[in-house]
């Protein structure tokens, strides 16, 4: 006999359920980015024309659903502030334009994410979200930033992953300290640049120095 396929794990498998756990995903993104963590379960719902039960049905909660929206939208940041610094001609141009975008107009879904790993210390089922989602980001930056820096011939004083981690964890603290006081820093963002910056000890030559992108 065949063996059965728990019902958790058939949920949202055929064409409906898809659709249906889609339209609670955009909802929940645009309901949970205006009103944060506070709204409801109802407010997504109203918002996606589906019943409260689904979301219990496809999420278990409506923390994992906020977890798995707050996820998503800080890999969007990360893929925004990439093509955004894209263009820079030098290095002190792609860093500004990194930075300046996950702190301007990405803010929110950065903001977004540092709840939700708020949420999971206290949730410690839905760890392997946060976990898996830090891993992209460090991966991409590696990539994207750190193999930037190294083409202009910039030695790491640390080991690429150790970098990286630092660069998202003082991005995360910059972004819980804006929430935290209010729609602006207490210091400017060309500050704010030089704050991430100086932990990675890029001096001014290297900063100044063009970008020469190769295929």
């Amino acid at each position: 006999m065949d063996q059965q396929v728990p019902a958790a794990s058939r949920r949202g498998s055929s064409a409906s359920g898809k659709s249906t756990r889609a339209a609670l995903l955009r909802a929940a993104t645009e309901v949970f980015t205006e009103h944060g963590e506070t709204a409801s379960v109802a407010q997504v719902c109203r918002h996606a024309e589906v019943f409260p039960n689904q979301v219990t049905y496809y999420f278990g909660s409506k923390e994992q659903l906020f977890v798995e929206v707050a996820c998503a939208a800080v890999l969007r940041a990360g893929r925004h502030a990439e093509n955004a610094a894209r263009q820079a001609a030098t290095v002190r141009e792609y860093t500004h334009e990194l930075v300046s975008t996950l702190l301007g107009p990405q803010a929110r879904n950065v903001e977004l994410f540092t709840t939700a790993m708020m949420i999971v210390s206290r949730r410690n089922d839905l760890r392997e979200h946060i976990t898996d989602t830090l891993r992209i980001l460090h991966d991409r930056a590696d990539a994207a930033l750190i193999a930037t820096l190294m083409r202009t011939g910039w030695q790491l004083y640390s080991p690429i992953d150790v970098e990286t981690k630092a660069f998202w964890s003082a991005i995360f603290g910059l972004v819980v300290q804006k929430s935290a006081t209010g729609a602006e820093f207490g210091y400017t963002l060309q500050d704010s640049v030089a704050v991430l910056f100086a932990s990675l000890q890029i001096p001014d030559r290297i900063l100044d120095q063009p970008l020469a992108y190769t295929e």
